[in-house]
């Protein structure tokens, strides 16, 4: 009988809404609502009745020694009030603890040595990056006004007779590049490697990254032609995949460095603030970084 009565369908119980009237107030509450405020209510009455009660059996001369190193928080608030402990007191214990005044500026001479690191660290970094990429840019203002980019170089001589791939040091046919133009003796190192011979600069030429010559080239059928194309497509996808990895690890130095400067410029100031002297300011912390001030010139002795 068991498996009928759950095969029969039940009648769905749905939960009380908020009437229209009282639509204003939010929705309806429940009884698990209640009890969570109701509990709410009573521990905070709870409190405030124990809290009375000690009050008023307070004694007017109760006294601890604890009070000759603390003193009462005027500061308006939560904290308004309270009994604090002084600066003298606060630093004894610190002293007592290892902690003391030398301890600290020790420490913070170990941060500043650390940030500054840090800072040489991501410099010689992007400099090794920009030593081997180039940044590309879309469009930059010129292009945008409709103009070609230009490049001048002033010779002497007359200018017929210039030959550009010889001033840059390279072969003609990568004088169309805008980026990444390697020398005439970098691409002879790589042909060393490649070939392992010694290869001049009129054989650098498109025949020598074809690896193949005019007289040696054999027909292709129309599917190796297509795998071929295919390889060229995947690794100039390659390659553009790891150049932009490049130049995003490079902006993200980048900043990186700049927040490292604005952290050991601040240290730098919290470390002379700390040293003996008067001092005024003369301009507060802006975008970061740290504000400035002025010592009283001390005449030396």
């Amino acid at each position: 009988m068991s498996s009928l009565r759950n095969a029969v369908k039940r009648i769905t119980h749905k939960e009380r809404s908020q009437p229209l009237h009282r639509s204003h107030l939010g929705l309806l509450e429940k009884k698990k609502d209640y009890r969570v405020r109701s509990s709410d209510y009573k521990n905070k009455q709870s409190t405030i009745k124990s809290m009375r009660i000690k009050a008023a059996n307070r004694n007017p001369d109760e006294f601890y020694m604890g009070m000759n190193s603390a003193k009462v928080d005027g500061m308006s608030g939560n904290n308004s009030g309270r009994h604090v402990k002084s600066h003298e007191t606060r630093r004894k214990e610190l002293e007592d603890k290892g902690l003391g005044d030398e301890a600290v500026r020790i420490m913070k001479d170990q941060d500043l040595n650390y940030v500054r690191m840090q800072r040489i660290m991501d410099d010689r970094k992007i400099e090794k990056l920009q030593s081997s990429l180039h940044y590309l840019t879309g469009v930059d203002e010129e292009d945008k006004m409709g103009k070609k980019r230009k490049h001048t170089v002033y010779i002497e001589g007359d200018a017929e007779q210039f030959d550009a791939a010889k001033h840059f040091d390279t072969v003609p046919e990568l004088m169309g590049r805008t980026f990444n133009r390697p020398r005439v003796e970098a691409l002879q190192k790589e042909a060393i490697k490649k070939l392992g011979k010694k290869v001049t600069s009129e054989d650098l030429n498109d025949d020598y990254y074809n690896d193949s010559d005019e007289e040696d080239v054999k027909p292709t059928s129309e599917k190796q032609r297509k795998r071929q194309k295919k390889a060229q497509r995947y690794l100039e996808k390659r390659v553009a995949k790891s150049r932009s990895a490049a130049y995003t690890e490079m902006e993200m130095r980048n900043e990186r460095v700049q927040k490292l400067k604005a952290a050991e410029e601040a240290l730098v100031v919290e470390k002379q603030c700390g040293m003996k002297g008067r001092r005024r300011k003369i301009a507060g912390g802006e975008d970061g970084r740290p504000a400035q001030y002025k010592w009283r010139r001390k005449r030396a002795k």
